[in-house]
């Protein structure tokens, strides 16, 4: 699948962005316009919340994330003098 365009111009991140901002506190949906192989479909999304942008928050549990990335990580030679 290829999005193609967002409320009839030719999709950039910059012009998704904008229809997300401007759909916020509206009433008309965020038009898409998809390409599947020869295929081609308009998808009305009634999304009006806006940009979000999801983070991780510690919840008070011990850091796991951060053992099992050190457990990955390969190891390093100590220098000796």
């Amino acid at each position: 699948m290829k999005l193609l365009a967002v409320n009839g111009r030719r999709w950039t991140s910059e012009i998704l962005r904008e229809a997300i901002r401007r759909a916020k506190g509206g009433k008309e949906p965020i038009e898409l316009l998809i390409e599947n192989e020869e295929y081609f479909h308009s998808y009305r999304i009634d999304y009006h919340g806006g940009e979000r942008y999801p983070h991780l928050v510690r919840n008070g549990k011990p850091d796991l994330l951060s053992e099992i990335a050190r457990m990955k990580a390969p190891a390093v030679p100590v220098a000796k003098d």
